[in-house]
């Protein structure tokens, strides 16, 4: 099998073509770019700078953000992501390169405590929580102060 099936893949992959622009993570040397696609856990892009290797982390940002264009999931401050490959996509006068990035959650929800991507992990709810922390949300009863906590976690305070 040459290509990757779309039923192999972790998530589903929404078609967007929108400008981006990136760095190195950690630096304020942005170059533009063109998202092509985006799922829960990642997305693809094309670029004309072949200077990314697989495991650089990014900062990635939608250039003139919109929910409307970018979907009410992308974040507006951009996203923090770890290149997975980046592979010449064209031969012509002008090379493009095309790059594949997971996302990176390194802030637990609760405690903001710095945790290595690999041992976030995230509830049905979306919350991103260090392993403490989900084991202390984990040991509360299910019922109203559980959900209390959950809710305050994700910001929605009433």
């Amino acid at each position: 099998m040459d290509a990757i099936s779309p039923n192999y893949r972790a998530f589903y992959r929404d078609h967007r073509d929108a400008p981006i622009i990136y760095a190195l993570y950690d630096t304020s040397e942005y170059h533009t770019a063109r998202m092509r696609n985006c799922s829960a856990g990642g997305m693809y892009f094309e670029s004309d700078h072949n200077s990314l290797t697989q495991g650089a982390e990014l900062w990635i940002k939608m250039v003139d953000y919109s929910p409307d264009v970018h979907g009410h999931e992308a974040p507006q401050e951009g996203y923090r992501g770890e290149v997975m490959w980046c592979r010449k996509i064209s031969d012509g006068n002008s090379p493009c390169y095309g790059v594949g990035v997971r996302f990176m959650v390194d802030r637990c929800d609760r405690c903001g405590e710095r945790v290595p991507h690999a041992e976030m992990h995230k509830t049905d709810d979306l919350l991103f929580l260090c392993s403490t922390c989900l084991g202390d949300l984990d040991s509360l009863p299910d019922g109203k102060i559980k959900r209390d906590v959950e809710n305050y976690l994700m910001g929605n305070v009433v």
